[in-house]
């Protein structure tokens, strides 16, 4: 009697932790063809041993490089797989000696994201079926947490300078040309966004540099 006592204690001590326990990803930008590290979160009151999360990314964004930080103890496991179409894979990290995560905040997994080179954003990477361990071996489900990924790209920004001005038109110009998409931003350079680049992009784009809006 006295153990289911002390068990159930311990559940809802856990449970009213985990009301406030997070797993998650802070919203972010990247630019095309960029590579970054991202770090996924945990806000914890309870002291936890395992986990299991999926993680969704959108069309345009891929990961790779998954790695406990040093919130994980020596005898942490990790692993991960792929799953289902597209970007997706579920992560399962666990201690055979029921030692929990060091801490109270910060990153608990990093992993690389890399966007396309046509990556336009905004874009949400998705984390679901999050389940938490306690130390007591007591299973506890996250909300499922979603990140908004947002595009670096300037409309206009030909050059890639973080300001739109003449030389974006002489470097639309110069593309037209020759062909050569050296130092040329092509999402930024489809000023009318309708999916191509061509001279109609420089109509636009000196249309926009005269007037101050699109």
């Amino acid at each position: 009697m006295k153990k289911t006592i002390i068990l159930f204690a311990a559940m809802v001590a856990a449970l009213g932790a985990a009301a406030t326990d997070r797993f998650y990803i802070e919203d972010f930008t990247i630019s095309p063809g960029e590579t970054r590290t991202v770090n996924i979160l945990l806000d914890n009151e309870a002291e936890y041993t395992a986990f299991q999360c999926d993680i969704s990314l959108p069309e345009g964004l891929t990961a790779s490089d998954f790695e406990l930080t040093d919130r994980k103890a020596a005898s942490h496991t990790f692993s991960i797989s792929a799953f289902g179409e597209g970007s997706a894979y579920r992560l399962i990290s666990y201690s055979l000696k029921l030692k929990p995560y060091s801490g109270n905040s910060g990153a608990l997994v990093t992993f690389n994201v890399t966007a396309d080179e046509d990556f336009e954003g905004p874009a949400v990477i998705t984390l679901r079926k999050i389940l938490f361990t306690t130390v007591a071996g007591i299973e506890i489900p996250f909300n499922d947490e979603t990140c908004t990924v947002t595009s670096t790209t300037i409309r206009g920004d030909v050059t890639g300078n973080g300001s739109v001005n003449i030389s974006d038109v002489t470097a639309l110009i110069d593309y037209l040309l020759s062909g050569n998409p050296s130092g040329v931003n092509l999402t930024a350079a489809d000023c009318n966004q309708d999916s191509s680049v061509n001279i109609s992009d420089v109509t636009s784009l000196i249309d926009y540099l005269l007037s101050g809006h699109w």
